[in-house]
């Protein structure tokens, strides 16, 4: 949502996205695709750490080491990102 915003007041300034301003979001929230342009931004596994979150809850042993999971995220590039400058 934040970067929505700032995509709506970059254009208010006159800048274009990307020719002037590249611009990445993060959680790939639908409406990011709809944006014009469509927003580069970070996918978060949302359901999978949903379902992990549980089933540790589920399974956790009283007295037992604290386990640390991992999961992966993963850039979702669309329009709102150019090349850098001089390329």
């Amino acid at each position: 949502m934040v970067a929505a915003g700032a995509l709506t007041a970059l254009h208010e300034a006159g800048l274009s996205v990307p020719g002037d301003v590249s611009l990445a979001g993060y959680d790939d929230i639908p409406f990011a695709r709809d944006l014009h342009p469509a927003l580069t931004t970070v996918h978060v596994p949302y359901e999978e750490l949903g379902r992990l979150a549980v089933r540790t809850a589920l399974e956790h042993t009283p007295g037992a080491a604290d386990e640390h999971l991992l999961l992966g995220t993963h850039v979702v590039v669309r329009d709102s990102v150019g090349p850098p400058p001089g390329r």
